[in-house]
């Protein structure tokens, strides 16, 4: 695929509205761009986590990222393999534009990660952006990555971590996105479980813990259906065996138990018929059939 690499300033007409409003000292000097930026009143979520997760945080990651894009909410990540590339992904699956910000040059014999190049270029031909701070041919270095996280934070509205370890990137994204004044939501997970502990840290400090994807969606007010008639109530075997049991009102841990199922499939396929309109939370992680 051909396409071209331009470079914007601060001073122009193009430059991402939100990333002006952070600190001068913080703004990058120019933004080299491959593809097509989001209009200035699109709503950006910035969706990141660890490059090792478990099946958990990706199956959440996916879930998140593709009912944000469903609602015609862009999502931007760092195109690293792991959580960032299931956000990109998720959202491609729903035709809406994805943004990722890069921690090298945009030039394909530069592009890191390089297994994620196919990835860049689904991404510009869906009508998306990969984005550097950085000369198209500057090759990666080991603080380049910390250094466009703020770039990550900047452009969006809120930031979402899904999972993370004590020492991730990621955690450095939230601290820009909490200095910046976004909102911070983070996946809560199992407290045994080193991919959570950044997560759940991060909840204790204050970050808004999702317990579903309506949870952003409200915080963000966001009310409205999906806007590319993303419901389908075609379901999967897992969902049939949620809906058998659904015969009243459950908590989740219930329907784990009497599904058999694991929690991470539960956990995935209840937010998917969620997102459907099939099934309802109604708080404290209780669920009923529409």
């Amino acid at each position: 695929m051909v396409s071209t690499i331009y470079s914007i300033e601060r001073d122009s007409d193009m430059w991402p509205q939100l990333l002006s409003q952070t600190p001068d000292i913080t703004q990058p000097q120019k933004l080299y761009i491959e593809g097509s930026l989001p209009p200035s009143d699109t709503l950006i979520v910035s969706i990141v986590g660890t490059r090792r997760p478990t099946s958990y945080g990706r199956d959440v990651a996916h879930e998140i990222a593709f009912t944000l894009a469903s609602h015609g909410i862009v999502v931007a990540s760092g195109l690293a393999i792991g959580i960032d590339a299931t956000a990109h992904r998720a959202a491609l699956e729903t035709k809406t534009p994805t943004v990722a910000i890069l921690g090298s040059g945009i030039s394909r014999s530069v592009l890191y990660p390089p297994q994620n190049q196919d990835l860049a270029d689904k991404i510009i031909a869906a009508g998306g952006a990969i984005i550097s701070e950085y000369e198209p041919d500057s090759r990666p270095e080991i603080w380049t990555f910390p250094a466009r996280n703020r770039i990550i934070a900047g452009i969006a509205h809120a930031v979402i971590v899904v999972e993370a370890g004590e020492k991730s990137g990621a955690l450095i994204t939230a601290r820009f996105a909490a200095e910046y004044g976004r909102d911070v939501f983070a996946v809560p997970g199992a407290i045994t479980s080193d991919a959570s502990r950044g997560t759940n840290a991060l909840i204790k400090q204050g970050a808004t813990p999702i317990l579903s994807p309506n949870d952003i969606l409200e915080a963000l007010g966001i009310t409205s259906a999906p806007a590319n008639g993303a419901r389908n109530d075609n379901v999967s075997p897992d969902e049939e065996k949620i809906l058998a049991v659904l015969t009243e009102e459950l908590p989740i841990d219930h329907i784990i138990k009497q599904t058999g199922l694991a929690a991470h499939i539960v956990l995935a396929a209840t937010t998917e018929l969620e997102i459907r309109g099939i099934i309802k939370g109604t708080g404290g992680g209780m669920y009923r059939r529409v």
